[in-house]
């Protein structure tokens, strides 16, 4: 069987590379734009209070982890220093470099601020007790994050009960003016002679 030819002319051909085009370079695009794996962008971290709330426990996980491993205090305390937060890693870093020095580590500590005050007391009666320390700085670290959960707790109780007054403000008119007012009116006009 013999097929008629056609005659094609310039725009047929046209539209025909045009609608080709089309379906190929979606394909290309797609292909080109999906990388096996890409990791995720790196966050910048924040150095509110959050942060130093959050990166103590850590810190002192990451202590722990550093001294059973087998790391001397002070180049553990320089490492985990590094992956903190500006504020606590200026403190951590300081007190990590009094240790190589060789310094005391109670004034160290006490050095770095109120925030370690959970590890150096772990250190000190670890140190008194003639133990690892790891295991006191996980506690503390367990310690530090209840606290913060309690104080999360206690402040979101304290929302409930802040939210009780404007709340009834909001809502006691409208239900007395889509409730009460009706059925008092309805009351009214039933028993007006």
């Amino acid at each position: 069987m013999l097929v008629p030819v056609v005659p094609v002319s310039g725009v047929d051909v046209a539209l025909a590379a045009l609608a080709a085009a089309a379906g190929v370079v979606p394909l290309l695009w797609w292909s080109a734009a999906t990388p096996g794996w890409t990791p995720r962008p790196h966050r910048s971290r924040t150095t509110g209070p959050d942060a130093t709330v959050a990166g103590v426990p850590e810190a002192l996980d990451l202590l722990a982890l550093a001294l059973q491993g087998g790391s001397s205090l002070g180049s553990a305390a320089r490492h985990v220093a590094l992956v903190l937060p500006p504020p606590l890693r200026e403190e951590l870093d300081g007190v990590g470099r009094d240790l190589l020095l060789g310094l005391d580590p109670g004034p160290s500590w006490a050095a770095a601020g109120p925030r370690w005050r959970a590890a150096r007391l772990s250190m000190e009666i670890a140190a008194l007790a003639g133990v690892a320390p790891g295991p006191a700085l996980r506690q503390a670290a367990t310690d530090l994050r209840r606290h913060a959960v309690a104080g999360v707790e206690v402040a979101t109780a304290r929302l409930g009960v802040r939210l009780v007054l404007p709340l009834g403000l909001a809502f006691l008119p409208g239900f007395v003016l889509s409730s009460v007012v009706p059925l008092v009116l309805a009351l009214v006009r039933d028993l007006s002679w």
